[in-house]
């Protein structure tokens, strides 16, 4: 079985054996390497290839035409969101350091050592993921927010907030509840990701298992749904292929309307970031909610004092 990529690094020197060495390292350490000897080669690359990383010698000979502070001035410009390293002789630490108040993640001294650039390369790739984990979260939100908000049809408020989420935590899947009007059942009434034999498996009682903790106004973090006596539904859970659940309350006025819950498809254990990002999203999602729902009510009673009014001059008239 072939080893999953951790990354896609380029490398820019202009000694071969340096490339060589540095490919024989990271491709040990399960990245995927492409390198070039210019700064010019390297742009090239970049305009046809995504990386997450670049490891370049600062000291460029400049032949053509591009010396080190150029390349990562325009490379800056192709992705601004780049892991950059750059290389440096031991006897260059001061400019490594200057280059780096320009843009570098880090630098490097030569003669390498592998572990120190193996550690060095997953920190910075990591560190890349995560913000554009965290970029790709707001933008989901912000757009969320407005189209819900621009909407008072409570079904598709419904529906946006289960796809929204789903998509902006990359989970398997997501559910809305909502309380039934004896409050005794969690019902679900908006999903993303899940089959509808899944969904069907049976009513999420409010007094016992999920339900009691999300009726305490908690959140509630199962890690293995399958295995978790507090889940109600673990057999329904395997088959499904649902392994972490995530469940935080709806609240209006510290009032449970119901609940958001994310469901992953293997272990995972939620970030502080992931965990204001779904708090985000449910406070967003009861306010629309509540809003959709007194609209409704406004509409209907509308509907209701037009009926009482027609019927009345109707009468009147006869």
């Amino acid at each position: 079985m072939t080893a999953a990529i951790k990354g896609k690094v380029l490398v820019l020197d202009g000694e071969q054996s340096v490339l060589n060495e540095l490919t024989r390292i990271l491709e040990g350490g399960q990245y995927q390497v492409s390198t070039c000897r210019t700064g010019k080669e390297a742009l090239v690359l970049f305009k046809e290839k995504d990386f997450d990383l670049l490891i370049m010698d600062w000291r460029l000979d400049g032949k053509d035409g591009l010396d080190g502070f150029q390349v990562m001035e325009s490379v800056g410009k192709l992705d601004p969101t780049l892991a950059l390293v750059v290389l440096t002789a031991f006897a260059d630490v001061d400019s490594a350091v200057k280059v780096m108040k320009l843009g570098a993640r880090d630098y490097l001294q030569k003669p390498l050592v592998p572990e120190q650039l193996l550690t060095l390369v997953e920190k910075a790739i990591e560190d890349r993921k995560v913000f554009l984990a965290r970029r790709e979260s707001q933008a989901v939100f912000e757009e969320l927010k407005r189209r819900i908000s621009s909407s008072l049809n409570l079904q598709e408020v419904l529906d946006l907030i289960a796809v929204g989420v789903s998509k902006g935590m990359g989970v398997k899947g997501c559910t809305l509840s909502l309380l039934d009007k004896k409050r005794d059942q969690l019902k679900v009434v908006a999903y993303q990701g899940l089959t509808q034999r899944y969904l069907e498996k049976g009513p999420i009682d409010s007094n016992r298992s999920l339900g009691e903790m999300i009726s305490s106004g908690q959140d509630l973090y199962i890690k293995d749904a399958t295995q978790d006596t507090r889940v109600q539904y673990p057999d329904e859970a395997r088959e499904e292929g649902i392994k972490s659940i995530l469940s935080v309350p709806l609240l209006i006025k510290q009032e449970l309307m119901g609940a958001l819950r994310i469901y992953t498809a293997s272990a995972h254990h939620f970030s502080p970031e992931e965990f204001k990002f779904l708090h985000a999203l449910a406070d967003q999602a009861a306010l629309a909610i509540e809003n959709a729902r007194s609209y409704e009510d406004m509409k209907n009673k509308y509907e209701s004092l037009r009926g009482d009014l027609v019927d009345y001059f109707e009468d009147g008239w006869t």
